[in-house]
């Protein structure tokens, strides 16, 4: 399924839109990317979809399912993660703990908790290794890789991931972009990402909006970007 944003305004009070009649498509098996600078709105966009904000105007759906109007745990029971850019663990349990919290929705199901927290041991290794460690004592990129693994265990149709690799080292950035490559390649994940890091941004993406001043500005495939607007986006973002 992929996602619609249709003309979507919206903001943190009545009178006043951050975003500004958006439209963002999310296609099924693929990774797209929304780039753009602090205070665009690329942020609240994903708040807006997965119903932390409800839109002023314009529509959204999922497949054939509006959800304009929907709450948070309604749309997370369609199907949709979203993965928020402060880290969201409990970084005094362990990793095996971090886990059990976030299959408690059928943590009677044996089989399939069993085989969620094997899913996760075999996409990132390192994990296994901090299984009986409290998560606080892995570096900050490691956790944001824990992160983009408790979003996973509920198998999520569709990704919604906040700023992934912000405040992480270039190195670990990297590993975590090549971690959501493969989860598109892999495994045929639908992800919408919103982003600051512009080339990396770019080079991980299927498909790329740039938003201005809340409203869009370009979109267009990856070899479009390279071939027309990789020399001169610096210009528009900063």
């Amino acid at each position: 399924m992929q996602l619609e944003v249709r003309g979507v305004s919206a903001g943190y009070q009545k009178d006043i839109d951050i975003l500004r009649e958006v439209t963002v498509l999310a296609r099924e098996g693929m990774l797209t990317t929304i780039i753009g600078a602090n205070g665009v709105g690329k942020s609240t966009l994903l708040k807006t979809i997965i119903g932390q904000l409800r839109p002023h105007t314009g529509s959204i759906r999922f497949g054939d399912t509006d959800l304009t109007h929907l709450r948070p745990h309604e749309a997370v029971g369609l199907g949709i993660s979203y993965v928020a850019q402060r880290h969201a663990l409990f970084p005094e349990m362990t990793v095996a703990e971090n886990i059990a919290m976030a299959t408690w929705s059928f943590r009677h199901d044996r089989p399939r908790w069993r085989n969620a927290a094997d899913r996760v041991y075999a996409r990132a290794p390192f994990l296994a290794e901090f299984s009986r460690k409290r998560a606080g004592l892995m570096s900050g990129g490691q956790q944001r890789l824990l992160q983009l693994e408790l979003a996973l265990l509920p198998d999520p149709k569709l990704m919604l991931i906040d700023e992934p690799t912000v405040g992480i080292d270039p190195k670990r950035a990297a590993q975590i972009y090549e971690h959501l490559r493969r989860l598109v390649t892999e495994e045929g994940r639908t992800i919408l990402m919103v982003d600051q890091n512009v080339i990396a941004g770019v080079d991980v993406a299927d498909y790329i909006y740039v938003l201005e001043l809340g409203g869009n500005k370009i979109e267009g495939d990856r070899a479009k970007f390279d071939a027309e607007y990789r020399d001169t986006i610096a210009d528009w973002l900063f």
